[in-house]
């Protein structure tokens, strides 16, 4: 899964000159907590919410009510903005998106190719991303499989699924004290013949439950998403 799958495009900007009053407007009319800012079509800088919140005048200060407004509607993006921001590249594995988020404790990426913006990729994207690799809105099975010690595991796991008539939807391993694990998702609310089956073939299944059910993920969290 490529960043070009998951990202926003196009999308939502502000100019380097926008007031820091609009691009607060923009983020709760678009319900969104970023914005790529531009200049002549180029990024420049990406301003959050955060941003915002940190150049609301503090309650301590002495500024009037009236006044407040009349400051945020003088005061640029350009003067709170991260300027030259990470960005990523479209065909970037989105592995590498979630990667440089958490190294760098960002929430989201400009999307960058050949120099011009082509989308934003968030937080929520890998969210989403990792939702639909794990195959959970698929419904079936969960089954947690110890590989350790075996030899050929995934191709004889494929082959056992196969054998006791069970779709395979999903598999991922991870490591886990000094084990690799696999997580294994079929489509099936009961697969006790896979499961024997598993372990006649010396694997142990470390953990087995039903996935949850697809309408417990709203149509909220599957629609459009924060950018």
């Amino acid at each position: 899964m490529l960043v070009r799958d998951r990202m926003a495009a196009p999308p939502i900007t502000i100019d380097v000159k926008t007031s820091i009053g609009e691009a607060h407007a923009l983020m709760r009319h678009y319900d969104i907590r970023r914005l790529p800012v531009v200049a002549r079509g180029r990024l420049v800088g990406i301003v959050s919410w955060t941003d915002l919140m940190r150049a609301q005048p503090s309650p301590a200060s002495t500024l009037s009510a009236w006044e407040v407004p009349g400051l945020l509607r003088k005061a640029s993006v350009k003067e709170i903005m991260t300027a030259d921001p990470i960005t990523i590249g479209p065909d970037s594995p989105i592995e590498a998106a979630a990667v440089i988020m958490r190294r760098q404790k960002i929430g989201g990426l400009p999307v960058v190719q050949e120099g011009a913006l082509v989308g934003i990729i968030t937080e929520s994207d890998i969210f989403e991303a990792f939702l639909d690799l794990t195959g959970f809105r698929g419904g079936g099975t969960r089954i947690v499989v110890d590989l350790s010690g075996q030899q050929r595991a995934l191709p004889r796991i494929a082959e056992i699924a196969e054998s006791s008539g069970v779709a395979l939807t999903s598999l991922a391993t991870y490591p886990h004290q000094n084990r690799r694990l696999a997580v294994l998702r079929v489509g099936s609310d009961s697969p006790h013949d896979f499961v024997q089956a598993l372990g006649a073939a010396g694997f142990q299944v470390v953990h087995l439950a039903p996935a949850y059910a697809a309408g417990l993920v709203s149509s909220e969290t599957t629609g459009s998403r924060p950018q």
